[in-house]
């Protein structure tokens, strides 16, 4: 990956670290995703005022859709929670045991390699949550719509992968998206820690660690191989032609 990010990728909202929205990539057919449509994002729970709020507000947003566990919905309060400004939905993309124990990996294993482990265990068992999430995409009037969970790499970079691939987004360019979650969530990293400095790490080091691009090129040859592509997968866990439509049409310009 190079330095360069576009401008409009990131939203710098206070009490976030990786929000970002999903416009502006080019697809296979030369087409380019639209900008203001979807945006993926880490935890909201920081944003604990009307104040905080307002920027998503102020973007457009319509429909918040929150991934995380159920536990951590009731230890981290999502603020759009009964909001009358936004719709608000929780689908528990992993359910609510640990990754590790729902792909039966060991608490040995390294992080990459469980995350290597588990993207397709996820796809796989959890269809139905999956299929739900990505159905309230394909509605007519959700967009825009941001999706989340907690750090915004994982749960969220699934679905970000997913629906990218159905908008006709190239492998590569997915895989980039998916690793941008290093070099913001660094930050996050640094103030969870402040006995590690800045100098200390790169962001391009922190992506190794967590989210190297190779770890979502896996997980989308593995349903390259079991359903011939993302599409196909959409297809296979219920998803009709008309949202997949639908999805395609509102992502693309």
């Amino acid at each position: 990956m190079t330095d360069d990010v576009d401008p409009k990728r990131r939203l710098q909202i206070q009490g976030t670290y990786n929000m970002r929205d999903l416009g502006g990539y080019v697809t296979q057919d030369g087409r380019r995703t639209r900008w203001g449509r979807l945006v993926r994002a880490d935890s909201l729970h920081r944003l604990t005022s009307e104040t905080s709020l307002q920027p998503i507000l102020d973007y457009g947003i319509r429909t918040v859709i929150d991934l995380r566990k159920s536990r951590e919905l009731q230890t981290l309060s999502n603020p759009f929670f009964g909001s009358d400004q936004v719709t608000y939905y929780h689908q528990n993309l992993t359910g609510d045991v640990h990754l590790r124990e729902l792909a039966d990996i060991p608490a040995s294993a390294e992080l990459v390699e469980a995350k290597r482990r588990t993207y397709p265990v996820v796809l796989d068992q959890r269809r139905s949550q999956v299929r739900e999430t990505l159905s309230l995409l394909a509605l007519p009037d959700s967009l825009p719509a941001l999706f989340h969970c907690s750090a915004g790499a994982d749960r969220t970079g699934l679905i970000a992968a997913l629906v990218l691939g159905i908008a006709g987004v190239p492998q590569e360019t997915i895989a980039e998206d998916y690793a941008l979650s290093g070099r913001f969530l660094l930050a996050r990293h640094l103030d969870d820690n402040p006995d590690i400095s800045a100098d200390d790490m790169t962001w391009q080091e922190y992506e190794r660690q967590i989210c190297p691009p190779d770890v979502i090129l896996d997980a989308l040859q593995d349903l390259e191989d079991r359903h011939g592509g993302i599409v196909g997968y959409a297809h296979a866990i219920g998803l009709s032609d008309a949202e997949i439509e639908s999805i395609r049409e509102a992502m693309v310009e």
